[in-house]
């Protein structure tokens, strides 16, 4: 199958979308189709492995899309739908990764929720993200790199928290490092990642008196951050925005943390029974919960054979497939 992935953010910025958008190219290529990628932003790293073209002109664009069977786009974006114009019975795959779509006072949100009912098919992230849009769509789970993220059983783990995300507000950042504030025990916070959220929170550390417990390392690599993971016991999600899934969650899990999130939109379907959540933004109730993992009460029980279990749901092998699925029955 030959397909074409049209992204307005891929590889080298690391997040949700474009993790999955990397993760998913290499599934495909490994399982024998031919996989070309379409992206708006600049490739600071080149990747060897995968055709990357930068914001090709009309004619190139028309080259590429008259080259693809199925043209896929995590997340719709206005820019890649001319072609359609021209070709539209080709196979048009959408997948909705968050809620960019759910405010009605956007005209270019509600110009996009119009759009996809064109589509061949829509995949959701998550029951949530499928029930805020009003048109039908196949609900697929995000994947993570289960060949990267994996628990070092022999590992100690001398570090108690830790944050892995973008440095914005959505993530809410400074909700867990206010309810940090007041644990009366000891702690060390580890977070990973950076944006323009940075000072701020090292403002709030510095005004709670907090610095001697919190480490801002910046940004990682993917293979970095797993061998942080395995040194810590609790991955803190603290998201105040809706998410549309969390494969934060699922690389945490299986790197051997303890989770505690917010119930932020897909993020409690990713978390399942296999942690413990608190109201998003709720900074009270996310200090009672640190301090429960942190004299390890309270905190929830199931075996390395169910959490594996249930993580098998989310390797990448298993849901490209069910892409491929979709891609190849599409109408």
């Amino acid at each position: 199958m030959r397909i074409l992935i049209f992204t307005t953010v891929f590889f080298p910025r690391r997040g949700g979308i474009e993790n999955l958008t990397l993760n998913l190219c290499r599934e495909f290529m490994d399982k024998g189709h031919e996989v070309k990628v379409i992206a708006y932003q600049k490739q600071s790293e080149v990747l060897p492995d995968i055709e990357v073209y930068y914001a090709p002109g009309v004619a190139k664009m028309m080259e590429l899309f008259s080259w693809c069977k199925v043209y896929y786009m995590p997340n719709i974006s206005l820019r890649g739908i001319w072609p359609l114009l021209l070709s539209p019975r080709k196979r048009w795959i959408i997948s909705q990764n968050d809620f960019s779509l759910t405010n009605k006072k956007n005209l270019l949100s509600l110009i996009k929720l119009f759009l996809i009912k064109f589509s061949s098919e829509n995949i959701s992230v998550s029951k949530s993200v499928a029930t805020s849009l009003g048109t039908p769509s196949e609900i697929i789970y995000n994947c993570y790199d289960d060949n990267l993220f994996k628990s070092k059983q022999q590992t100690e783990r001398p570090l108690d928290f830790v944050f892995v995300g973008r440095l914005v507000s959505q993530k809410g950042c400074d909700t867990l490092i206010r309810a940090c504030y007041g644990l009366n025990v000891p702690f060390k916070l580890t977070i990973i990642g950076d944006g323009p959220e940075m000072n701020r929170l090292k403002t709030i550390a510095e005004t709670l008196e907090l610095t001697e417990h919190i480490t801002f390392t910046g940004t990682l690599k993917s293979s970095q951050i797993a061998e942080v993971l395995n040194r810590h016991k609790v991955l803190v999600i603290p998201s105040n925005g809706k998410e549309g899934f969390g494969i934060v969650a699922l690389e945490g899990l299986a790197c051997g943390c303890r989770v505690i999130a917010s119930d932020s939109g897909g993020l409690a379907e990713a978390v399942d029974s296999f942690g413990k959540l608190f109201p998003s933004g709720d900074v009270h109730e996310l200090n009672i919960l640190l301090k429960e993992a942190l004299l390890n009460v309270n905190q929830p029980k199931y075996t390395p054979e169910e959490l594996a279990k249930y993580l098998e749901n989310y390797h990448t092998q298993v849901i490209a497939q069910k892409y491929l699925s979709v891609f190849g029955s599409a109408a």
